[in-house]
């Protein structure tokens, strides 16, 4: 039987290394094919284009990501929603910014998936 909360950990662990590392290939594989990620009153990114255009954009002196008190709420075994903290450290350590993640998740064929992700900062320095 599947652990279905291990794995929608690991890819909780996953975005963050793979969006901090630059790594495009593995970003757009925590995501659905048509994934939406979206920054409360900011920008949103659809689609497998718009998230490695975020990618991209990011430099060694972007903010690097720490996930904590993930909860998983599985809905079956092909549907989940997520929520989880953040902080973003800026390359001084020092905190840059904390919020929230709200996701919805889908099991595919490859494993879970981001379908939808919003993000929402309590704060940003």
């Amino acid at each position: 039987m599947p652990d279905h909360i291990t794995d929608i950990t690991q890819l909780y662990a996953r975005y963050s290394l793979s969006i901090d590392a630059r790594d495009v290939e593995a970003l757009l594989g925590c995501f659905t094919g048509d994934g939406r990620m979206e920054i409360t009153g900011g920008p949103a990114f659809a689609g497998a284009e718009a998230l490695a255009k975020l990618v991209a954009a990011r430099t060694a002196e972007s903010p690097r990501h720490e996930n904590s008190n993930v909860l998983v709420d599985l809905a079956d075994d092909e549907n989940a929603t997520g929520r989880a903290y953040f902080v973003l450290r800026g390359a001084d350590g020092q905190p840059a910014g904390a919020g929230d993640y709200l996701d919805r998740l889908v099991r595919t064929e490859a494993g879970w998936r981001f379908a939808a992700r919003q993000i929402t900062f309590a704060w940003r320095a």
